[in-house]
């Protein structure tokens, strides 16, 4: 249960630091981080895996970099069903897609350090 609040803090903490580093990435509150970091863990629970199953030809094709574009799509999904979180563009979804990705796997990473294996 522990590690499962964990990885919530680690999944607010991103989408706080990348509304502050992307102009078109907004939420009004804390609140609206709060919510859209719960709706989008369900999303991504429920709807992703049959977005790459789906997009699997492409997938291959652009060697998973096509997965940023599958996290843009489930933003906005969220950004409409979440009020007080809003997306600008779907150019900016991209690049917050990236950031999100990038900042929870380096904030994981200090967060649950893997132990060496001998």
């Amino acid at each position: 249960m522990r590690k499962f609040f964990l990885s919530w803090g680690v999944n607010i903490l991103s989408f706080v630091i990348v509304s502050r580093l992307i102009r078109g990435f907004q939420f009004q509150n804390f609140w609206s981080i709060f919510f859209t970091s719960i709706v989008f863990g369900i999303v991504n629970a429920m709807i992703k895996p049959l977005l790459i199953l789906f997009s699997f030809p492409f997938m291959l094709f652009t060697f998973g970099i096509f997965l940023f574009v599958i996290n843009a799509v489930l933003l906005e999904i969220v950004a409409f069903f979440v009020h007080g979180f809003s997306i600008d563009s779907f150019l900016t979804a991209i690049l917050g897609s990236i950031l999100l990705s990038l900042i929870s796997f380096i904030i994981s990473s200090i967060v649950f350090p893997r132990r060496a294996r001998i």
